[in-house]
């Protein structure tokens, strides 16, 4: 009974391991599928943004004049006074006209500064802001500015003035390279005004000077909401698949165990309990199907029947636990014997063993059965009260013949059996081998 609950263990954990692999391996995919198309959707959205802002940048650059009078006049006004500038409110009107899109709050024409016309670096306390080394000069100026509404630009400054400060910002390397490059481009920038995706187009003036850069801000608060949505969506596919997923596998996991546990159970349904060979029962299944071969295949078989000598003796004597014991070896003995030659060995009865070979001519057989009443005896396994050794004996009787539709196995067995008798009536401890000519 505890072998069956063993067993039975056994299969658990080995479908539990199983379950387990089978489990991350699958999850880890869902997780790899769902990033890759979180990543591809948000490349995309980045993509169609960053379009949009760069056709738009064009237009704007493409519709709008600039005369160079009016650009070297803005670039020396503070910056609430360029608000006011008819040029801006110009420029404002013009956007707002053909802007609808809410996402889109401001539109600018960025310019780079000479060193000459420098008015300001970054000080203690705006390192952060400006994403900037203390000292840092603020070498580019937005000389026009427009905001998609009004409303927008009160809740930028709160109902107050800019400071002329807020028109300048540092020239880092990626505004740097679109400049130089004068193409249309965009990135993603993230400032203290807000995340979002700047489109940019080369602007020049009414004499075709390259002066700067028009900018379009998209903010992507909106889209973020839709990938946080999309994130969500996708949590709740992985969620639905976990446990369709894990249901599946689970019951698979049942049918298995339950398949693995019926094959473990029918296989210790066909062992000895003691000694863990086959018992009676499962022998004569396998000995009669062998038979039942060897008519189809005219190959021999070989039954040898085994007796413990004076195990009776043994018994009373050393006490059951030590007649146990020394069954178990046997059984070992026997199994290790026949092993290469892919033999069938089991318990027979209390003290008897029978071993079953196919294939094997009787020769062969008889050398097996000497290395097995040798081996036993090798072991020195004590045994005062038997009558022909100090040590433990068994006596084998073997029989070898071919099976034919005229013949039956119970003649096997009866050959077997009298060279057994024969074995113990010759002093034990040896092999007999049934010759029909020495048993006339």
């Amino acid at each position: 009974m505890y072998s069956k609950k063993l067993a039975n263990n056994k299969v658990h954990s080995y479908y539990r391991r199983y379950f387990i692999i089978i489990a991350v391996i699958w999850i880890t995919s869902l997780l790899f599928l769902s990033y890759f198309s979180y990543t591809r959707v948000a490349k995309n959205i980045k993509e169609q943004l960053g379009n949009k802002a760069m056709l738009l940048a064009k237009d704007i650059s493409q519709r709008f004049v600039l005369k160079e009078k009016d650009f070297n006049e803005l670039l020396r006004l503070d910056f609430n006074k360029v608000l006011q500038h008819p040029i801006n409110k110009e420029f404002e009107k013009d956007i707002r006209s053909v802007i609808k899109d809410s996402d889109i709050k401001y539109v600018y024409l960025e310019v780079p500064l000479i060193p000459s016309q420098v008015k300001y670096t970054v000080e203690a306390g705006e390192e952060e802001i400006y994403n900037a080394k203390l000292g840092t000069p603020l070498q580019v100026i937005y000389l026009l500015d427009a905001v998609i509404s009004d409303e927008v630009r009160l809740e930028d400054t709160n109902g107050k003035w800019y400071v002329d400060k807020d028109r300048y910002n540092v020239m880092d390397k990626k505004f740097y390279d679109i400049y130089e490059s004068k193409k249309t481009s965009y990135h993603i920038v993230r400032d203290r005004w807000g995340n979002y995706i700047t489109g940019y187009a080369p602007f020049y003036d009414d004499n075709g000077n390259y002066i700067g850069l028009i900018g379009v801000d998209i903010f992507i608060k909106k889209y973020n909401k839709i990938l946080l949505e999309y994130s969500i969506w996708i949590c709740g596919f992985i969620l639905i698949n976990l446990i369709i997923g894990i249901m599946a596998t689970h019951l698979w996991f049942r049918v298995k165990s339950a398949e693995k546990y019926a094959k473990e159970k029918d296989l210790l349904s066909a062992l000895d309990d003691l000694t863990s060979i086959l018992n009676r029962r499962k022998f004569m299944e396998i000995f009669e199907d062998e038979w039942k071969k060897g008519i189809e295949t005219k190959e021999s078989l070989s039954l040898f029947l085994i007796d413990v000598d004076y195990f009776k003796e043994y018994n009373d004597n050393y006490g059951h636990l030590k007649g146990d014991e020394l069954l178990k070896k046997i059984a070992f003995v026997l199994k290790h014997n026949v092993k290469k030659y892919g033999g069938y060995v089991a318990r027979y009865g209390g003290d008897e063993f029978i071993v079953l070979l196919t294939n094997i001519d009787i020769k062969q057989s008889e050398k097996i059965g000497n290395n097995i009443v040798e081996a036993l005896y090798k072991l020195k396994i004590e045994h005062k009260y038997s009558k022909i050794s100090n040590y433990q004996t068994v006596s084998i009787g073997l029989a070898n013949m071919i099976p034919t539709q005229k013949t039956f196995p119970q003649f096997l067995f009866s050959y077997a059996d009298k060279a057994l008798y024969k074995a113990k009536h010759y002093g034990r401890n040896r092999i007999c081998v049934w010759k029909k000519q020495s048993f006339n």
